[in-house]
């Protein structure tokens, strides 16, 4: 039998009254024998005085938790019984020799009184020693089921494996019975297990907690939880009138407390871990505080199991469309490419022949197509990851790249030593070209001065492009002295399709931004010293073979 602090408390206190009206009448019987008073009445009647004041701490649950009431109480009887049997055997010795002293009964009460104050004594001072020894062994207990709990968490790939193996662990640990969890949907009205360990499937499968607080399998521990987002108990589950819907089922399987844990993260509620265990007063408070935060830290990992199956997900998404990228890459490489080198062959001969305005439009036209389709096959390859970075001479790839665009008679001014990177060596060879390419297509220095046509023709015959290393960061820069990109235009300039230019694909910036967004690296356009137009590229990695943002870790 268990006793909480206000039963056991209240019956120490009825035993001390008791004494004390005893003691009290004593003290009116012996008024005119001032030592007797003292001996037989005052004296005794301060002992039983002490024994109530020592009821009330009890009640009030200043000396000893509730799990160590029992204890106590326990002691005062044992002391009461113990010193009134002395007592009553020294009286029976007297008893075989010659007549019993002269109120004898009232030295039994006396005994019975101090017997009580000191058995309260002992079984604080017991109760104290043996919480101390709990506290310890709790501890050992709490760490190491902290421990497995968390290294399953850690090693869980989903949400059902997590669940499952922490239900496992804590019903390996003693007390624990039992735990399940059930999760929580906002739309829903109850809750059900959904992971479980201890107990058998049929009782899991009775159990339906209600979201509702006016629903009387609401008002429990569990549904306090989802609704407070702290964690709820219960001591002592055959008296705790909140837990009535479920306790013919707690007493069937040998329940005694129950401790319900919001499963959280921030302000999410992903559902509720409940623990069972076979005897009462086991969820004190440090008990608590480590449950709390092993359900803040399962929380926390479900999150961020959603999180890595949404970029699963993600993943997935991203390879079906360069599949599907690939493909269409693949039939404009060969489907479209052929018959235009055809249209384009055709043109060529019957140009030789006799030439016209048509004739040209047409070849311009087919021109025009074909740099469409390299810029698209370009897109293609350039949108995947790089997934092995090698160690590229910067300097070298670009001079190879200035090589091969047309720069006309513009000037490449290249920091003496640039170092080198790590990355795809080709792609990054593109990313130059088209850098290049745009700078002059775009850079004369004074367009104003000519007619628009006339301007596109020239382009370029006077612009200087730099190359050159950030001061303040890893990467690099590529600048030009042209008319630059207004502020406001910084950002659509990498949009697919724009372009100032009328014979632009409007393709050439968005491929470097995808060439960098691939390599993990982020492109910024500022104005130049001559102020014309500067790309910095930040985040550059110099190591080899890994990509830049696993070289950081």
């Amino acid at each position: 039998m268990s006793l909480s602090s206000r039963t056991g408390g209240t019956a120490i206190v009825v035993l001390g009254l008791v004494l004390s009206a005893f003691h009290v009448r004593t003290v009116g019987v012996l008024w005119g024998a001032p030592a007797r008073v003292v001996v037989n009445g005052l004296l005794p009647l301060v002992l039983a005085t002490f024994v109530v004041a020592a009821g009330v701490q009890l009640v009030r649950n200043d000396v000893v938790a509730d799990q160590f009431v029992t204890r106590v109480f326990s002691w005062v009887a044992v002391g009461v019984v113990v010193l009134a049997a002395a007592t009553a055997w020294l009286f029976a010795s007297v008893l075989v020799t010659g007549p019993l002293p002269a109120n004898a009964s009232l030295t039994l009460l006396n005994a019975a009184t101090l017997g009580g104050l000191i058995g309260y004594l002992v079984g604080v001072y017991d109760s104290r020693r043996r919480e101390q020894q709990v506290q310890v062994d709790q501890l050992n207990r709490i760490n190491n089921t902290l421990r497995i709990a968390t290294r399953e968490i850690v090693n869980a790939d989903t949400r059902s494996e997590l669940e499952q193996q922490v239900c496992e662990r804590l019903q390996q640990s003693e007390p624990y019975e039992s735990a399940w969890i059930g999760r929580y949907d906002p739309a829903d009205s109850e809750l059900r297990p959904d992971a479980w360990a201890g107990l058998d499937d049929e009782y899991y499968e009775s159990v339906v907690i209600a979201v509702d607080g006016d629903d009387a399998h609401g008002q429990g521990a569990g549904g306090r939880a989802i609704r407070t987002s702290e964690i709820q108990y219960s001591q002592n589950v055959s008296a705790d009138p909140s837990m009535e819907p479920w306790r013919e089922l707690f007493a069937e399987h040998g329940v005694e407390s129950v401790a319900v844990v919001p499963i959280v993260d921030g302000d999410t509620v992903h559902g509720i871990l409940s623990v069972y265990a076979d005897r009462p007063y086991v969820f004190d408070g440090p008990e608590r505080e480590v449950l709390m935060e092993l359900g803040e830290t399962i929380g926390h990992a479900i999150t961020s199991l959603e999180a890595r199956e949404q970029l699963r997900c993600r993943e997935r998404e991203l390879a079906s469309q360069n599949d599907r990228l690939k493909e269409f890459a693949s039939v404009v490489s060969h489907d479209l490419r052929n018959p235009m080198n055809v249209a384009e062959g055709s043109i060529s001969l019957e140009r030789e022949n006799r030439d016209s305005d048509a004739l040209r439009r047409a070849a311009d036209a087919l021109r025009r197509m074909n740099e469409l389709v390299e810029d698209i096959l370009a897109l293609a390859r350039t949108g995947q990851l790089v997934s092995e970075f090698d160690s590229v001479d910067l300097r070298a790839v670009v001079e190879d790249a200035w090589a091969t665009t047309e720069t006309e008679a513009a000037t490449l001014d290249t920091e003496p030593s640039l170092g080198t990177i790590s990355g795809d060596e080709s792609r990054i060879r593109e990313l130059f070209e088209n850098l290049f390419r745009n700078a002059v297509e775009h850079g004369s220095t004074n367009p104003a001065s000519h007619a628009q046509q006339d301007a596109l023709e020239h382009a370029g015959d006077d612009v200087t492009v730099s190359v050159g290393s950030l001061d303040d960061a890893d990467g690099f820069y590529v600048s030009d002295d042209g008319p630059g990109i207004p502020e406001t235009d910084r950002e659509t300039v990498f949009d697919v399709g724009y372009s100032t230019n009328p014979d632009g694909t409007g393709f050439g910036l968005n491929i470097v931004r995808s060439i960098a967004d691939a390599h993990g690296w982020d492109v910024a356009i500022t104005e130049s010293d001559a102020g014309g137009t500067r790309f910095e590229f930040s985040g550059v990695g110099t190591e080899a073979g890994r990509p830049v943002d696993e070289q950081a870790a």
